[in-house]
């Protein structure tokens, strides 16, 4: 199979992990709009959000929401939004995001405007170093077991 999540749930490809137990994986976010962004992936490949299983959707919801929680407390930010878009990679995945700004769960900084048509696009988003990664998963999973 040649998806990236598949491939970092089986170390192919290294990840910095927030979280990991024999169905769930939470992981770093090579290309956040804010620092702290985590994926919250199945480990089981399924391509769409809505064929989750409810138990294993269960586990995914509730295990952002720890995260959700420990962002908000460690990073101080004003809100934290979870996004199940879609888009990007073809594994079901929820996005939690840092919000300091109303914009930041639009992922304002990646659309533009061209002949009057929004297009998404990640060129502007830096991507992190893994020891940046690394330091800010720890972070993460101190504030899960706080």
């Amino acid at each position: 199979m040649d998806c990236i999540f598949c491939k970092i749930i089986s170390g192919e490809i290294r990840s910095s992990k927030v979280y990991e137990d024999e169905h769930i994986l939470a992981f770093m976010d090579i290309q956040p709009v804010r620092e702290g962004q985590t994926l919250v992936i199945p480990k089981r490949h399924i391509d769409h959000f809505s064929d989750i299983p409810d138990e294993l959707a269960t586990k995914v919801f509730l295990q952002s929401h720890r995260i959700a929680g420990s962002i908000r407390n460690r990073f101080q930010c004003e809100r934290v939004g979870l996004v199940v878009h879609g888009y990007g990679v073809a594994h079901a995945h929820m996005v939690v995001v840092p919000q300091y700004d109303k914009d930041d769960i639009a992922f304002g900084q990646t659309a533009k405007i061209e002949n009057g048509q929004v297009i998404f696009t990640g060129r502007d988003l830096r991507i992190v170093p893994h020891d940046e990664l690394d330091e800010t998963a720890r972070v993460i999973r101190e504030g899960l077991s706080a």
